[in-house]
């Protein structure tokens, strides 16, 4: 590693350090649950980090106040970004395209729907200006073979405009396998960044994002069996095309079982800690959810593992953003819950950030 690209891993190492310690602390999470209106969230807010970013809401809209925190992230990428030369900051770009797919996602939904408020949804959008997307074309869209027209010129085109062109034609009546062709084109274009990575780099952080893509397949598999009636070779062909530790062989194996119920038992005996996760969700009232949440914080566990790694690095920095980005999304978690009025204790354990306790001590996964 050269001298300027060691200067440059410690910059953003140590700009990470700093952020870091400005992250919200468990209070403030117990804080913003015991509020009883989303004004009163926007309140404490501005006694946190996230005050510069929503002081000129001075009584925002729940989309307007959202906005306002995804913004943050968007930001700290940018101040990030301005000290990074290639193959880092293609690596953390290919970071922040997860929130133009999520961006995508909210507009596919709105069209399929037909009945989302355009403007709201507009205020909810995370709003990059290094974006190619036209979002302001997106949103007028009134069908999928105007939203595919939209994305030409883009990198998600190739990747979405079959799956748009079954939606448009009927032959498809699910969104599922437009989002998920969606995710794997992200997944696979983050793998392939961290390829380009110096060795040391991409072995520091490999612990979360290999984890991801083992977690991924594992997701896409169950999720296959536990809810569509497919064939053991169309549940491998809906995986990603890379592995990590979890090999195809033990996901074949899996493949072949007559149905979801045997899933936990045949992976526990290859990695127990990933049927743990499943096992786990798998007696709750709302198991979807509570699979997702445990997926997150074995990912936000590993992120934080990865941030005490060391001395400040490049490591430093996108653990540290990959924290900021389960923290926003916390946030506006809470923000629903108390718009809802949902018992604050229900909703805490749904949070990617374990607060709720056990014996005395913060539960970890």
């Amino acid at each position: 590693m050269s001298w300027s690209s060691i200067g440059e891993c410690l910059s953003v190492g140590v700009k990470a350090h700093v952020l870091f310690s400005r992250l919200l602390s468990v209070d403030d999470y117990w804080d913003f649950l015991s509020s009883d209106t989303v004004t009163e969230i926007s309140q404490k807010l501005r006694g946190t980090f996230y005050e510069e970013t929503i002081s000129a809401l001075p009584e925002p809209h729940r989309h307007d106040l959202e906005a306002a925190i995804k913004n943050t992230l968007l930001a700290q990428a940018e101040g990030f970004l301005i000290h990074m030369s290639s193959p880092r900051d293609t690596f953390f770009k290919a970071l922040t395209y997860r929130h133009e797919a999520e961006n995508l996602k909210s507009i596919f939904r709105y069209i399929a729907s037909g009945r989302a408020n355009r403007d709201e949804l507009r205020r909810r959008l995370y709003m990059s200006k290094n974006s190619k997307i036209s979002y302001e074309n997106a949103l007028s869209s009134r069908d999928f073979s105007e939203i595919s027209d939209v994305l030409k010129g883009t990198r998600y085109y190739r990747v979405l405009a079959e799956p748009l062109k079954r939606l448009h034609s009927g032959e498809e009546n699910s969104l599922f396998p437009l989002e998920m062709a969606l995710d794997m084109f992200i997944e696979l274009l983050i793998y392939k960044k961290l390829g380009k990575l110096d060795a040391d780099e991409r072995n520091r952080l490999l612990p979360i994002f290999g984890v991801r893509i083992d977690l991924y397949n594992i997701y896409i598999l169950y999720r296959s069996m536990k809810f569509y009636d497919m064939t053991p070779e169309e549940m491998l062909n809906r995986l990603l095309p890379v592995r990590f530790k979890v090999t195809m062989a033990v996901l074949r194996e899996i493949a072949r079982l007559d149905s979801a119920d045997g899933f936990c038992e045949a992976l526990s005996p290859h990695f127990p800690r990933y049927a743990e996760l499943i096992s786990d969700a798998q007696g709750d009232e709302n198991p979807q959810l509570l699979l997702e949440r445990n997926i997150k914080r074995y990912i936000y566990a590993q992120a934080r593992r990865v941030f005490g790694d060391g001395p400040p690095g490049f490591h430093t920095a996108v653990s540290y953003y990959i924290l900021k980005e389960f923290e926003i999304t916390d946030i506006i978690r809470i923000i629903e819950y108390v718009r809802y009025g949902h018992d604050r204790r229900h909703a805490a354990a749904y949070l990617t950030r374990p607060i709720l306790t056990t014996g005395g001590e913060t539960e970890w996964p």
